[in-house]
């Protein structure tokens, strides 16, 4: 099997794949999703496999609308619709504790469940072809850069794996998570911001987390090349005398190793910051030196993918 361009005939053969208890790469909004039945414990437990996921590691569980969401979760609220109303289709995670028709391996061990609604054709489609929750985390070896395209994928799998190729993601970056349970706690930051999600439920408890909780992608180090990744200062990058190097930058301007130029922006730096550094990891370097972006709430994101990454 390989990356195959999703039409209706692949939807419909990777549909028959997850029925059967298979595994599927698929497209979203975010990153390219490692993706099996929520409901089929041998199916997770491949997905653990493939990935060398650690089995604390949750998994989000992907749905067509809020009513498949409430049928996995319990204790859905008005908050909830509040959340899901405004930001579903769409890059925002809310955890909830889990249903008893949902395996506890579906949620790394513990008692909630993490579940979103995807904004992306071929995620929708897949899902509504499928019939149910479709449980994915991203599509790499667990702790590696995310994907961003069908290519990063078969990177890291070759053939192994059947993969849907819905093109490069428009956000390039992981979902917001926040947890339902008790007081709204924000446990990943993604491109819905606290602002966004304050102005509609009131104030959020933020927290950075360097161990792996209730919400997958919060071990202290994640999301890295293989290349050792370090973030410098613009000065430290002016002042940088180490050749085989490639530097990832916004303004500084290094004179050795090869410069890769990034957006100013936040949105269209995370739209290509995993696309860069995998590119970047591809050249063998001994290092990647990236430029520490603008220390500003619009930047959370991204810096806290780009310190994880560099742990």
């Amino acid at each position: 099997m390989s990356a195959v361009l999703a039409t209706k005939e692949t939807i419909e053969q990777a549909s028959q794949l997850l029925q059967g208890g298979g595994v599927v790469a698929f497209p979203t909004e975010t990153v390219y999703g490692l993706g099996c039945d929520t409901l089929n414990k041998k199916a997770i437990s491949l997905v653990y496999t493939l990935k060398s996921r650690p089995n604390n590691n949750p998994l989000i569980a992907h749905v067509c609308n809020i009513e498949d969401a409430k049928n996995i979760t319990n204790g859905w609220d008005s908050r909830c619709d509040t959340l899901a109303n405004a930001f579903w289709p769409g890059p925002l995670t809310i955890i909830l504790h889990r249903n008893s028709s949902v395996p506890k391996e579906a949620s790394g061990g513990s008692n909630t469940i993490a579940v979103r609604c995807p904004n992306h054709e071929v995620a929708k489609k897949l899902l509504a072809r499928f019939g149910g929750p479709i449980s994915a985390p991203s599509a790499n070896i667990s702790g590696h850069t995310s994907p961003t395209t069908a290519a990063h994928v078969r990177g890291d799998f070759g053939d192994e794996l059947f993969i849907l190729d819905g093109g490069p993601c428009e956000k390039g970056i992981e979902s917001t998570v926040i947890s339902m349970v008790g007081t709204p706690t924000i446990l990943r930051l993604g491109s819905i911001t606290t602002d966004d999600i304050t102005k509609l439920i009131g104030e959020v408890v933020i927290q950075n987390s360097t161990h792996q909780n209730e919400s997958p992608g919060t071990s202290e180090k994640h999301y890295a090349p293989k290349s050792r990744l370090i973030l410098q200062t613009t000065d430290e990058i002016q002042n940088h005398q180490k050749e085989k190097t490639v530097f990832l930058v916004i303004g500084a301007t290094p004179t050795i190793g090869t410069a890769v130029q990034m957006p100013d922006e936040p949105v269209a730096y995370a739209k290509y910051m995993y696309a860069e550094i995998r590119k970047a990891d591809a050249m063998n370097p001994e290092r990647i030196c990236v430029e520490k972006p603008p220390n500003t709430p619009d930047w959370d994101a991204v810096n806290d993918r780009l310190r994880r990454a560099s742990s």
